[in-house]
């Protein structure tokens, strides 16, 4: 499985944007189920699919193994722009 971390850190160094979705959050599986369909039925490499795969299944693992960490997301108050 690719290097999540390292993915992140070269975006943020070559300013590209990203998106972070930590296993904790309550709508993650259904969101990389949503994005590994639309990457395949969109020619996505099978290599790349298979990493994703990787990827949702580490995501299904973690909320299966520690439900009470999952939550909905929502902004702390520091995180809010006024």
């Amino acid at each position: 499985m690719k290097d999540q971390k390292a993915i992140l850190i070269k975006c943020i160094k070559n300013d590209v944007p990203a998106f972070v979705i930590a296993g904790h959050d309550f709508f993650a599986v259904p969101t990389l189920e949503a994005y590994y369909q639309t990457a395949k039925e969109n020619g996505a490499d099978v290599e790349f699919l298979k990493d994703m795969k990787l990827v949702l299944q580490e995501m299904k693992d973690f909320q299966q193994q520690e439900p009470d960490k999952i939550r909905i997301p929502k902004l702390k108050a520091f995180e809010i722009e006024k």
